[in-house]
């Protein structure tokens, strides 16, 4: 059986870059690296800044971070998409060697060098958050070891975390990971659109391609996002050529351009990255199918005016109540479904929505243009079931 790939570059190998142009940072692509620094006053040994490099391993290119002489506290991160509620199993090799003597996995009077495999379920860069599920600490010595760790993601966005801390300096200090997976446990949702930070989004145009389409893709930020790229995984699970058009300042928002084009039918996954993919800035899913022509079978017996009055999962009896109370003269639907007030071969489809921002993603005039065109949208606020009640009584909007 075929295993669900969630991580950009799992094998932790080639490609290898210098991260933001420093060469003493060679890091597979898809992730960062990370380190602490020592405290003030602390010996000149203690929590180095490691060098990152590739090193050849079992005749393949492997990640590597070495303080010869030294101790450090450091690793590597990548974030990737979630939805709050989804369980995950990361389980990543890891190798150190440690020894008073040079030669490559010797282990005299080695240190412990305490190998450990985290999830962040917020999405956070701070390694040293309390938030953060880490495993087991394991003391792979001159051997491959698999390290392993199960978290429930709490955000739209998680960071793995992989790290080492040697207790003592060494001639020899140099630890190695490869072959990282993160496995989805259980039902494995996946969200459609995530904003980052800054207010980060991309928007898309045309929203709704046919294949062979060109898509003009325009991510808009209130930061000034540095070393990005959009990247698109295509339905086939290929990378898609992207054509960088440029970045723009504009009523103080920063503006990045891009254009790619959807030549087969399906789901492309399209992300916002930062430092070749370890950092996700957001992310859009775009589904792209042919015109089909399909036979209604929702067509009513004759065409009328309906009115859905839209409550969200949180209301309770009383803002049934107040629904039905509000509508009773004007007949309007009452129901807890968005598909439901969308769906329909009517002309004359409106939804209110009461209190939508109460939904686990907002809902709005564009979602139910997106899913359900010509349906008319209005975000209904109430503090109080009293107050739809009378809103709803003295809606005037009856064209």
């Amino acid at each position: 059986m075929a295993r669900t790939e969630l991580l950009t570059n799992g094998r932790i190998g080639k490609p290898f870059h210098p991260y933001r142009n420093d060469k003493q940072l060679i890091i597979a692509g898809g992730w960062a690296p990370w380190w602490l620094d020592p405290d003030e006053g602390a010996p000149d040994w203690k929590n180095r800044k490691p060098v990152f490099s590739a090193y050849t391993m079992d005749d393949s290119l492997t990640q590597q971070l070495s303080t010869p002489w030294g101790t450090h506290e450091a690793g590597l991160w990548q974030q990737l998409p979630s939805v709050a509620g989804n369980q995950y199993e990361l389980s990543v090799e890891g190798q150190a060697w440690s020894s008073e003597d040079a030669s490559h996995g010797s282990q005299l009077e080695a240190s412990d060098v305490n190998l450990q495999i985290g999830i962040d379920p917020t999405g956070g860069l701070d390694a040293t958050s309390p938030l953060i599920s880490w495993s087991e600490v394991a003391q792979p010595l001159s051997r491959w070891e698999t390290l392993r760790v199960q978290a429930e993601a709490e955000a739209s966005i998680i960071t793995i975390y992989l790290k080492s801390a040697p207790n003592l300096p060494k001639r020899l200090q140099s630890v190695f990971w490869r072959n990282a997976f993160l496995r989805p446990i259980g039902r494995h949702k996946r969200g459609v659109n995530i904003v980052g930070l800054g207010d980060t989004h991309i928007s898309l145009e045309p929203e709704q391609p046919k294949p062979g389409e060109p898509i003009t893709a325009v991510i808009s930020s209130s930061r000034e996002h540095t070393h990005v790229d959009l990247v698109v995984n295509r339905p086939d699970d290929t990378w898609g050529k992207v054509v960088n058009k440029g970045r723009t300042f504009d009523d103080d928002r920063y503006l990045w351009r891009y254009q790619f084009s959807t030549d087969i039918d399906g789901l492309y996954d399209i992300r916002f990255v930062g430092d070749y993919g370890a950092r996700l800035l957001a992310l859009r899913l775009l589904q792209v199918a042919r015109d089909v022509q399909l036979v209604p079978s929702d067509a009513a017996r004759y065409n009328y005016r309906r009115v859905y009055v839209l409550l969200p999962p949180t209301a309770s009896q009383k803002w049934v109540l107040a629904a039905a109370k509000g509508g009773y003269d004007g007949r309007f639907t009452i129901g807890y479904s968005a598909d439901d007030a969308g769906i329909g071969n009517l002309e004359n489809r409106h939804v209110l929505a009461v209190n939508p921002h109460h939904w686990p993603e907002v809902l709005t005039a564009s979602w139910f243009q997106q899913h359900y065109p010509g349906v008319k949208f209005t975000a209904v606020v109430a503090n109080q079931p009293e107050d739809l009640e009378d809103w709803l009584k003295n809606w005037t909007d009856l064209e």
